[in-house]
């Protein structure tokens, strides 16, 4: 199974999917429902999925993101989440700007709709 690297581009977010389970996501999110991006994300993450992983990194460092989007990262999420076992450990850091009180609540709602508790991690500015 390969890496999944997407470049950053103004409307969609740097992606580093590691098949050793480091996942990492940063950057806008501002794309369609059904974008080739999250079409990607899914395929990856079912294969990966696939290969029984025993620990994943999830760190997301999310600046902006549209209604549409907000809904796909949700569904990301939930797969995500969905790794988590007895076999297999799951982390999830949830990275946000100190200014940015949008994003904290965008991060505890998507923690509570995926099931999941995010680690809150509060940044002084991006990178």
């Amino acid at each position: 199974m390969k890496d999944l690297f997407i470049t950053a581009s103004a409307t969609s977010p740097l992606v580093h999917f590691k098949n050793n389970g480091d996942i990492q996501m940063s950057g806008k999110i501002i794309l369609d429902q059904n974008s080739e991006f999250w079409t990607q994300i899914s395929q990856w993450v079912e294969a990966y999925k696939s290969n029984k992983p025993s620990k994943t990194i999830l760190n997301l460092q999310i600046d902006y993101l549209n209604s549409a989007s907000l809904k796909e990262l949700n569904r990301f999420l939930i797969l995500i989440a969905s790794i988590s076992s007895s076999e297999s450990d799951l982390y999830i850091g949830w990275h946000y700007n100190e200014t940015d009180v949008y994003m904290r609540e965008i991060g505890f709602e998507l923690s509570k709709q995926s099931g999941f508790n995010f680690q809150m991690n509060l940044i002084k500015e991006f990178v």
